[in-house]
């Protein structure tokens, strides 16, 4: 399983926390090296989306050369940022299962700019539409989609409006399976232990489910 991050996610102990759980079923674990709250701020400030795509492709194809890695087994799991990518990823390049929780969207345009500089009220205003995936690429590689989908989302979260989430499980048409599910009280973040235990009990059963 390749995870990634959130712009801002702190959670590497939670990365931490899932592979072990997942370890005992055989899973092998990887990180995106993608941008997170741990990356120097000079550094984050001239990432764009272009360039975290090509980073996110290098690091699929360095799991996917690990011995015993099979294409065909592997999974994506993206938060926020990282699950906005992971769409991109799973349209170019062989996934079985994807997990997305809390995934953010962004308007096509400014592809290559740099992610902070992104007008934060227009991208506001944007995640407030109910969008189809001919109005958004992200969308759109959702539709070509054909494996397995996990969809999570929080349920007082402040970042990422039930829109967003509402366009993506609507543009999800084409895949062998859906599941929704809603961590209820949680916030964007996960903050408290329990809403991080009971999401990661959630995909944890999901895969090992999926991979019988």
């Amino acid at each position: 399983m390749l995870a990634l991050p959130g712009w801002d996610d702190d959670g590497k102990q939670q990365f931490e926390a899932l592979s072990q759980q997942l370890a005992p079923s055989g899973w092998l674990c990887r990180r995106a090296n993608i941008p997170d709250a741990s990356w120097p701020a000079d550094k984050r400030a001239a990432v764009s989306r272009d360039h975290t795509l090509h980073q996110v492709l290098e690091d699929y194809m360095n799991l996917a050369a690990v011995r015993g890695v099979a294409r065909s087994r592997l999974a994506l799991l993206g938060f926020s940022y990282g699950g906005y990518m992971a769409t991109f990823l799973a349209a170019a390049k062989p996934s079985r299962l994807l997990v997305l929780r809390s995934p953010a969207i962004y308007p096509d345009g400014d592809w290559s700019v740099p992610k902070e500089s992104l007008e934060r009220d227009e991208l506001r205003q944007y995640r407030s539409h109910v969008l189809a995936p001919d109005q958004n690429r992200s969308l759109w590689c959702c539709a070509q989609f054909m494996g397995d989908v996990l969809l999570i989302d929080s349920g007082r979260d402040a970042i990422i409006p039930p829109q967003v989430i509402a366009s993506y499980e609507r543009a999800f048409r084409s895949v062998r399976s859906m599941t929704r599910y809603t961590l209820p009280d949680a916030d964007h973040e996960l903050s408290r232990p329990a809403w991080q235990r009971e999401y990661h009990n959630v995909v944890a059963e999901w895969l090992n489910t999926k991979l019988r």
